[in-house]
């Protein structure tokens, strides 16, 4: 097979390459939403001035079979400048991040090996400390190839799933596979939004500028909700709230985004934004009104209405929770793989500061614990605060 050669581009020739990205996207079977042309336009509109990205055109006998984007970046960490390279759309300040998964390298099917071992000696020859490889899909190629950069840290993370199909084949109620636990609140929550409005039903926008409203309307939940915890919801970005909005123009004709929402009469109980990646109904991110009853869930209603109504579309193969956790998505999901993130650390001065006082850091936090592990009753008991103990009757 021939060999890749790597070119380089500025961001600003994204509209020559996108042709080639596109036709790319579409022949690799593990590209995701997150690595699409329309994804990687918004994304350049909204970030590109500020990261000024490199586009890699990887080349065999005159073809592109191959492509990526890196955004390379010097960030302060403990007080150390580290030069870190991020793969594709990633890299912005947090407050902003569009928080990419499902992350791959782009090639085509015979290619993927050369393309990686291409993109391996590109950043050999390159300057940095730390790369970055964020959100990568189980079985993206990229991950084992840049394990002879550095040293490797990989920290994985669920991402559950349930698999509409296989309700489907095999005639399965949804409420089958819920704990009761899950299905008494459910009920429970479903019971009391009844009461409010009349039966909760499901809404889907009909227009990208109905899916842009209904995603405004998600925001104030969503920031209602968070700003009630005392936090700073992901909506509180310029940016953020930007990308997606051109993002949902950009896709909704194209059957590519979703809004859905749950409402009691004309009520928003909750309301989900949602990815449509190949017959996967990604769940991205959510509002929630809480102020309607305060014993409910209308979060878990939110989701189990919305699962119930793509289980009746046919075009609908999963619904995917996507990366995390949390004890709602044990209890709908049905299935998961995992998602990783990782980090190459290269030998640099940098690189071996950083990890010497992380090393020190880590060794301070367990001897502090043994200590205070050392200083403990022998039966494990640990007195309270006030000094008196809790065995002999003490009142305080």
């Amino acid at each position: 097979m021939a060999e890749i050669s790597v070119r380089r581009l500025h961001w600003r020739q994204w509209s020559g390459l996108a042709p080639t990205w596109d036709r790319i996207h579409n022949m690799c079977p593990d590209a995701s939403f997150f690595l699409s042309r329309e994804w990687v336009d918004c994304w350049l509109a909204t970030f590109g001035e500020d990261l000024n990205p490199e586009l890699l055109a990887f080349v065999a006998d005159g073809d592109v079979v191959g492509c990526c984007l890196l955004v390379w970046r010097t960030q302060w960490v403990r007080g150390i400048p580290l030069r870190r390279v991020y793969l594709n759309c990633a890299g912005e300040n947090e407050v902003d991040s569009t928080c990419i998964e499902y992350n791959s390298l782009l090639s085509l099917p015979d290619y993927a090996e050369l393309v990686a071992k291409a993109l391996v000696n590109f950043l050999r020859s390159r300057y940095w400390d730390e790369l970055l490889l964020e959100g990568l899909a189980e079985h993206s190629g990229i991950c084992s190839a840049a394990s002879s950069l550095g040293c490797v840290e990989i920290s994985e993370r669920p991402s559950p799933y349930l698999d509409l199909c296989q309700l489907r084949r095999d005639a399965v109620d949804f409420d089958s596979v819920l704990s009761a636990k899950a299905r008494k609140n459910i009920r429970r929550s479903q019971r009391a939004h009844d009461r409010i409005g009349g039966t909760c039903t499901v809404r889907v926008a009909e227009s990208a500028e109905e899916a842009v409203t209904m995603l405004r309307q998600l925001a104030e939940l969503h920031q209602a909700s968070w700003a009630d915890r005392g936090n700073r919801g992901v909506f509180g970005s310029s940016k953020f709230v930007g990308f997606h909005e051109a993002l949902i123009r950009r896709s909704f004709s194209d059957g590519r985004v979703q809004l859905f929402q749950v409402q009691t009469g004309n009520i928003a109980v909750g309301m989900l934004y949602c990815f449509l990646d190949r017959g996967w109904v990604r769940f991205y991110q959510s509002g929630f009104n809480y102020s309607l009853d305060a014993d409910s869930s209308p979060g878990l209603l939110t989701l189990y209405l919305t699962i119930r109504y793509c289980i009746e579309q046919p075009a609908f193969k999963a619904f995917d929770f996507m990366a995390g956790d949390s004890q709602y998505k044990r209890s709908l999901a049905t299935a998961g793989q995992p998602l990783r993130w990782v980090v190459v650390r290269r030998p640099t001065v940098p690189s071996l500061l950083f990890r010497g006082l992380r090393s020190l850091k880590r060794a301070s936090v367990g001897i502090l614990k043994k200590t205070r592990r050392g200083n403990q009753p022998s039966n494990g008991i640990q007195p309270p605060a006030n000094g008196f103990s809790s065995v002999g009757g003490n009142h305080g």
